[in-house]
């Protein structure tokens, strides 16, 4: 199996400095512990479960998410920018990260969640993300017990460059927007990088 270029795979670089996305609500805002701040290209493809693994996530921060419709799931932990200025990408294929310099899912906004298509020998938790079709709908875990359910509105696949503008669009029409985004398309074994990315567009179940 290919390996996923993360470096490149999420580096929506350039868009995502020059907005100023929402911030939450001041005076309700936890910071999120263990941050991840660096991509690896080779992220880790040991299990996870709840024996290995120990969520930090606090309040109305994501801690789970669900796939049912593509078989998924996983352990969400929170990512910031890494040592390229892009969006880190998880330290392990079988990990989500939620983009915690915006909104967390449940907020009215837009909130973006990222994920490996694949490892070295591994599949990724998003490894059949492109299979997603409007109307599937899944589930987010908040660590305060919370479940937000979304469903789905659209699955795209796009070039490299047009990732940003896609993943960072704003859909005034939703109130709760949760953007989902992975590797796509054809593997470059020479640059070990994917040249296109999957994005999902989903809306928040009330």
């Amino acid at each position: 199996m290919a390996v996923c270029g993360v470096l490149a795979c999420l580096a929506v670089v350039g868009l995502l400095l020059l907005k100023r996305h929402p911030q939450p609500n001041a005076a309700a805002y936890i910071p999120p512990k263990n941050v991840v701040h660096y991509s690896t290209p080779a992220p880790s493809e040991k299990p996870v479960t709840s024996k290995t693994y120990q969520s930090t996530a606090v309040g109305n921060q994501p801690k789970y998410i669900r796939l049912p419709s593509i078989g998924a799931e996983g352990y969400i932990q929170a990512v910031g920018l890494d040592q390229n200025g892009a969006v880190a990408a998880p330290n392990n294929v079988s990990l989500a990260g939620w983009y915690a310099d915006m909104l967390a899912p449940g907020q009215d906004g837009l909130s973006v969640i990222d994920g490996h298509v694949d490892g070295k020998t591994a599949p990724g938790i998003f490894h059949s993300l492109r299979k997603l079709a409007a109307g599937d709908t899944f589930e987010v875990d908040l660590a305060n017990g919370q479940v937000v359910r979304y469903t789905v509105k659209s699955t795209s696949q796009v070039a490299a460059g047009d990732a940003a503008a896609q993943l960072f669009a704003r859909d005034n029409t939703i109130s709760g927007q949760l953007n989902l985004i992975t590797c796509g398309g054809t593997f470059n074994r020479a640059k070990g990088v994917y040249n296109d990315r999957v994005v999902v567009v989903a809306a928040q179940t009330k």
